[in-house]
């Protein structure tokens, strides 16, 4: 039986062969494992994911051509660099061991023994670039550095390495969360409930998007744009390695086109793009022929959100609202 370690190697391993995760086959594999390796193994691989960029940049201190690895060995030596850089329930010595035993290879656990026992003695790069610190895409960090409407950029970057708290509609439900075991608190926002451990299974109880969930009490028609997902990084890290700055423009003209087919059957409606970009959002509202904005600040003081108008739309925040994103509410003029 594979422990939780060897699973993540091969999801791994297999999204750097194929450029994505292949959840069906992690559920297969997930399924023989205990609910504690089962958190284990998941938090290693959306780990890893999260701070590959700055786990990459310390172990290239200590290897000549990483590139040139085995995607599984340079995927062993990421799991046990994660591990001793940000897992202190993780003894050193356990994510050293344990590293090497994954490595299918003999003539390759000697070089993951020894860079791994070197970063140990070293510790993490003294200085780092910004880009670095966040383990982000250094194109990415200088794109919204040129965002006018980001008021903190930092703040974005460390939002994006926060795993995500699901929010749910359990109204009346409080008790049966409570004895099957969840931790939850009611979300600030609105009547949702945000879960920060989950417990036993529980019939029908529905995952929501809390943005989605405050827009369909409006009444108004509501356009959602996917995008680029640029604003749903910290729930979909695989996007720091596969989305690349050539992807925004066509992302972009999938937005135009949605609000141009979108327009043509509703007189008002609100724009909800997940994407965090100018090109997917103002930009793409600029080309709506007969189109006018309409403010909503009444929406967002009733629901407490912190946003930056752009004189077209809202840019929603980190921590100042539910999620990462861009509303914007329009009106054919008269």
């Amino acid at each position: 039986m594979q422990g939780a370690r060897s699973i993540a190697l091969q999801t791994l391993s297999f999204f750097d062969a194929n450029g994505y995760v292949s959840f069906k086959k992690l559920e297969i594999a997930l399924s023989t494992l205990s609910s504690q390796d089962c958190s284990f193994c998941m938090n290693i691989i959306y780990g890893v994911l999260r701070k590959r960029v700055s786990i990459d940049y310390e172990l290239s201190r200590f290897l000549r051509k990483p590139s040139k690895l085995p995607h599984a060995v340079l995927n062993a030596l990421r799991i046990g660099a994660f591990q001793i850089l940000y897992l202190e329930s993780v003894p050193e010595y356990a994510a050293l061991k344990s590293s090497v035993e994954i490595v299918g290879v003999k003539e390759f656990k000697g070089l993951v023994n020894a860079v791994l026992r070197k970063l140990i003695s070293a510790g993490p790069a003294k200085t780092k670039p910004l880009n670095i610190v966040y383990s982000h895409p250094e194109w990415l960090v200088n794109y919204w550095r040129e965002n006018a409407w980001i008021d903190d950029l930092e703040e974005l970057l460390e939002y994006n390495q926060t795993p995500p708290i699901q929010t749910v509609f359990a109204l009346g439900r409080e008790n049966e969360l409570i004895r099957s075991g969840f931790i939850f608190d009611k979300s600030e926002y609105s009547d949702l409930s945000c879960v920060f451990q989950k417990g036993s299974c529980i019939e029908n109880l529905q995952i929501v998007d809390e943005i989605e969930y405050m827009l369909s009490k409006t009444t108004i028609p509501v356009l959602t744009h996917k995008g680029s997902l640029t604003g749903r990084i910290n729930s979909m890290p695989w996007l720091l390695h596969t989305l690349r700055s050539e992807d925004i423009d066509g992302c972009s003209r999938v937005a135009v086109e949605l609000l141009s087919n979108f327009s043509r059957e509703h007189d008002e409606f609100i724009y909800y793009s997940q994407a965090f970009t100018v090109e997917e959002n103002k930009y793409a509202l600029d080309v709506l022929d007969g189109f006018e904005p309409v403010l909503m600040e009444d929406f967002f003081i009733e629901h407490k959100i912190s946003t930056k108008f752009d004189g077209k739309g809202y840019w929603l925040q980190p921590w100042k609202a539910p999620a990462t994103c861009y509303l914007a509410k329009v009106r054919r003029a008269n």
